[in-house]
Parts: structure tokens; sequence; C-alpha cells
């Protein structure tokens, strides 16, 4: 038997086993996922082949691992000693790195089955309302661990998931080691912006771009990892707008307080009609969410209007659309079209900023909501002109 991959990481994951059979592997790369990618299961993969004691040629005459030697075994079940995990962390007393949370990450892990994302782990870890970042402390072990000697004769391999969330001021600290590891080290970053991880630190890495699970690809995951009926996975994959990790999240317990298509659509039509006063309840309703999954919200909207551009240019998306969507669409296909969508994504982008810089989520949102409307009416008196 050999290591199972999600069929959309098999491109990625040949071309790094064809690097690591060559001895070409990088030291150092960066997983860019824009949300669904499920970026750390590839990480994970990649580390589990370089550990791996009986690697195997497969069917397409790539690298693999075999899936049951005991190095295998031992980095599936997170215990490999020479495979390290740093992610996002609320300090407090007595934790203040990664490892402090390490029976807390292994259990979100395993529960998820791997397909995660930040807002599912600060709601895990019981911290909605804070904003996690990895630790000073960590970035210190990392260099630290990077030049001991590896425990099991193999690779030393970093994971670091979220790495746009590394604490501005220590991060300078993980230059050097990166860009000069020792031998036989690898880094494997995960973000889901890459906007946002610092240039020095891209610029030591090897970017590679993710490609997104088609909505086919999410149901046949969601019915071989949950044993799910195929038709509830559709029902799934189409509610949550093909968010694995999302879809994941609330398999377990409904954590995301609203269904992304139907906030966006009600917005869009109050924001249409410049109802301030409803505009101005809804805004209420969004300061109640904790500000990741505000964060959350306004990036999937903006992903939904994405969307949007795509369907409107006839180009195929990954955004499943039931009849309210497709009404809506048809709706406003004259309102969000090549001119208004770069404004609202400007506009939307400006607010998430705003939001992480602890601004009032309230008059944020309110007050996009209205640029949003004079887009709309600006747009409105254009057509019938």
């Amino acid at each position: 038997m050999s290591q199972k991959l999600l069929s959309w990481h098999n491109k990625i994951f040949d071309n790094i086993s064809k690097q690591y059979a060559e001895n070409k592997m990088p030291h150092a790369i960066l997983l860019s996922q824009k949300m669904n990618e499920c970026a750390f299961v590839l990480a994970k993969s990649i580390a589990q082949l370089l550990e791996c004691s009986n690697p195997r040629i497969n069917n397409e005459n790539t690298l693999e691992a075999c899936d049951e030697c005991s190095s295998c075994k031992k980095v599936k079940e997170y215990t490999y000693l020479d495979v390290h995990y740093y992610f996002p962390i609320i300090k407090r007393k007595n934790k203040n790195c990664s490892d402090d949370y390490f029976q807390e990450w292994t259990d979100f892990l395993k529960l998820n089955k791997e397909i995660i994302e930040i807002n599912s782990w600060i709601r895990f870890i019981d911290a909605a309302n804070s904003q996690a970042i990895i630790s000073a402390e960590d970035c210190d072990r990392i260099v630290n661990i990077a030049q001991e000697s590896s425990y099991e004769g193999k690779y030393k391999i970093f994971i670091i998931w979220e790495m746009e969330r590394l604490f501005h001021a220590a991060a300078p600290k993980l230059l050097k080691i990166i860009e000069e590891p020792p031998a036989n080290t690898l880094f494997i970053g995960i973000t889901d912006n890459l906007d946002l991880v610092l240039d020095t630190i891209k610029s030591r890495m090897q970017i590679i771009h993710l490609p997104a699970p088609s909505p086919e690809e999410s149901v046949a995951t969601l019915t071989e990892l949950f044993n799910m009926d195929n038709a509830d996975a559709q029902k799934l994959v189409f509610n949550y707008g093909n968010n694995l990790p999302r879809i994941v999240d609330n398999i377990h317990k409904d954590n995301m307080p609203i269904l992304i298509n139907e906030f966006f659509i009600k917005w869009m039509r109050l924001a249409f009609q410049m109802k301030a006063y409803d505009l101005l309840e809804l805004a209420t309703e969004f300061n109640s969410f904790g500000r990741d999954i505000q964060k959350m919200i306004l990036i999937q909207c903006s992903q939904y209007l994405d969307a949007i551009w795509l369907i409107n240019h006839n180009i195929p998306t990954s955004l499943m659309l039931n009849e309210l969507d497709e009404k809506f669409v048809q709706d406003f296909k004259k309102f969000i079209d090549d001119d208004t969508i770069p404004e609202i994504s400007i506009i939307i982008d400006e607010a998430i900023k705003n939001i992480e810089r602890n601004g009032d989520s309230k008059l944020i949102f309110f007050d996009i909501s209205l640029k949003i409307g004079q887009i709309f009416k600006k747009k409105y008196f254009l057509i019938r002109v």
C-alpha cells in the first residue's frame, strides 16, 4: 500500500518527488493557497516521503512513501521526532509556543482529517476574539533545533502553518537559517495570504501555488474521508462554496454563523437599495462575530465576487450555484461587472486591513456597505443614460 494523496495535489507532489529522487530538493518551499486547497495535507505528504525508509515507484513512475514502514507510521501519527510543527497560538499562562499546544494541535488535526483553516483552530483553542501569531519563542526554537543533529537520521523538517502570522519582530531570526540551513533540512511554509508574508522570507523560499479542488473532487474527498453520502456531500459543497476546511469544520458542529452566499446576496441587495437601517442591523450582526470570523466572511465574499466575474465571462469556477445564486447573478449582471468588481474588491480588502488594526467592526462594515451602495448607484445612472 502506498500513501494516499488528495487528487488536486498529485501534479505538485510528483514534481517534488522527482526533485527528491534527483537530489535536487529545495531547502525551503512555501505552499500558497487561497482557502480551500488543503496545503497542510500536502506538506505532511512531502514530509512522509522524505522520512520514509522504503519509498516506492508508483504507476506514474514517481517516488512515493510506502505508508507501511515505522517512519511512515510515526509521521502519520505526529510522533516522528524530526518533523516539527509550528502554528499560530494565543499566549496564555504556561503556553508560549507551539509545543505547549501540541496535544490540542494533534487532536485538532485528527478531528478534521488535516483539512484545516485558521478560524477553526482559533475556535478549537477557545480564542475566537484573539489574534493568533507564531510566537518569538517558536522562531527561537526553530533556529536552535535546525542547528542540532537529527534524532532519527534523515531529514529535519519544519512545517510552518500560516506563515503570514509570524511575529514580525522575531521573523528576522529565521532569515539566515532559511537561506543557509544545515544539510538535510527542509522548511515547508504554508500561507493563505501570500501578500502578507514578509518579502525577506518569500525571497528565500520556492513559492508553489496550489490549485483548488473542483466541486467533484471535494465531494469525492468528503465521501471517502468522512464516509458521507454523496448527496449530503454535494449539498455541503454547494452550501459552503466548495470550501473544504469550512465544510469539515461544520461536519462536527455548526461553527460558521452564516452561509456565505446567503449573507453576500443579502448584503449586496441591501447595499443596492441603500437601506441604511437594514444595513446597520446587518453591521450589528457582523460585529457580533469574532475578528477572525469577520475577516473570513469578507475574504469569502471577495472570492464570491471573483467567481461572479468568472461566471460573467463564461469561465469555469469552483462555485456551485443554487437557484438563489443563479437569480442573483442574473439580476446583478449589469451591476457586478468588470467596472465595479475591482472597486468593491479594493473596498473589502481595505476593510479587512482595518479590522486587523482593531478598528470598530460595526462602523467599518456599515461604511463599506454605503460605499458599495454608491458604486451601484453610479452604475445604475450610467446604464440609464
